[in-house]
């Protein structure tokens, strides 16, 4: 489709409309017959060529503009059309993924750069900032939906859109999601210009959990997240169970200064070697380290609070009285968190598989919380790793 007589009026009226309703700046050049393209000049766009759509999808994209509506600070619909902004690796995207589309009786669906609905949106809405690399369309890659009729309903939608990006990251190994509009927030924050000097003593010798650690920071997905946390807690649990036994071992010895080691005295050094191999099982991991590595008391109040009431509860002691509780209590306490990690890990790996619920699980609005719990956990392990002798550190 090109500009003729019979639509270039049409164009002209629907670029006046975004001019006055979208915050869209006028184009010096005129429309003209025989034009293949219609330049849109978003505010703060760095680059036109990004912001040039058919006549025919120009036309497509604005038939039905006084209805546009915002749907979630992620979808934009108006008329036949929906865009939904997802995020992915662009690299990864472009490199192994073909140009696919996605048919079906109701949809019709694309992913598409430089989406003309949401730019307008952000345009209008003023998330963009040249200064920030902050651009209204460019910055944005959407699904294109077309409803081949009648729309249903939002879930309907969104459960399409998740297949379809599941089948990508599936087929391809390039996963994908849906994401949402910049907020003035992320674009205003300001930037941090103090200048610190950071001396070898405040450096933490470096192992390779700290790759899991910085990674598992990156994720935004809370369970994932969680999984990646608690991957360190297996990455350290048996060195430290392994320094525990020796130093139990060694406390055996040192205090046995007798001459004949009768069957009780070798008992118990059967005992240590049983203990050591319980130590190491998946539901031990986490209380082997809370018991060795931590003080458990300054890091409660990281704990979401339903978890910390639940665990007052069964441990009999007040909140407020966390630092000045005896051993015991504190012995129940790491065992009582030990019991929901490990409950909470579990919940997460066998989703839907058969797990049976038991009861300690984190609840999953609660998540995030854990996970700062989780980091806070982490960073201990590390702090106690670089406190042990080369033969026993971890790298």
């Amino acid at each position: 489709m090109k500009v003729s007589t019979k639509n270039i009026k049409h164009i002209n009226s629907r670029l006046e409309y975004l001019y006055d309703n979208f915050n869209i700046d006028p184009i010096d050049e005129k429309i003209e017959i025989g034009d293949e393209d219609i330049y849109i000049d978003f505010p703060d766009e760095w680059d036109r060529d990004d912001s040039c759509y058919s006549v025919e999808d120009f036309m497509r994209y604005t038939d039905d503009l006084d209805n546009i509506q915002v749907v979630d600070n992620h979808s934009v619909i108006s008329g036949n059309i929906r865009q939904t902004i997802v995020d992915f690796n662009d690299y990864y995207y472009e490199h192994l993924v073909p140009e696919i589309r996605f048919e079906t009786d109701n949809y019709s669906m694309k992913i598409i750069n430089n989406p003309f609905l949401i730019g307008i949106i952000a345009s209008r809405d003023g998330i963009y900032n040249e200064d920030f690399g902050v651009f209204p369309c460019s910055n944005y890659k959407a699904v294109e939906i077309v409803y081949k009729g009648k729309r249903g309903s939002e879930e309907d939608d969104i459960m399409f859109i998740k297949s379809c990006l599941y089948y990508i990251a599936s087929k391809y190994n390039v996963p994908m999601s849906i994401g949402s509009f910049w907020t003035w927030d992320d674009i205003t924050d300001e930037q941090n210009n103090d200048s610190i000097t950071v001396g070898e003593s405040a450096l933490i010798p470096y192992c390779r959990a700290m790759d899991y650690y910085i990674e598992g920071l990156t994720i935004e997905k809370a369970d994932i997240k969680y999984l990646h946390l608690y991957k360190i807690i297996e990455y350290f649990s048996p060195i430290v169970s392994k320094k525990a036994s020796y130093e139990q071992l060694n406390n055996r010895l040192d205090a046995l200064q007798v001459i004949e080691r009768d069957y009780e005295y070798l008992e118990s050094i059967f005992n240590l070697a049983k203990q050591y191999q319980i130590s190491l099982k998946d539901k031990e991991l986490a209380n082997t380290v809370l018991n060795e590595c931590v003080d458990i008391a300054l890091l409660f109040s990281f704990l979401p609070e339903c978890i910390q009431k639940g665990i007052s509860k069964a441990c009999h002691f007040e909140i407020k009285d966390i630092t000045n509780i005896s051993p015991s209590i504190i012995e129940s306490i790491k065992k009582e968190i030990a019991g929901i990690l490990y409950a909470t890990r579990n919940s997460i790996v066998h989703a839907k598989s058969n797990y049976t619920i038991i009861g300690k699980e984190c609840p999953e609005e609660d998540l995030e919380q854990l996970n700062e719990f989780m980091a806070k956990l982490c960073e201990c392990l590390f702090v106690w790793n670089s406190r042990q002798n080369k033969g026993l550190q971890l790298r």
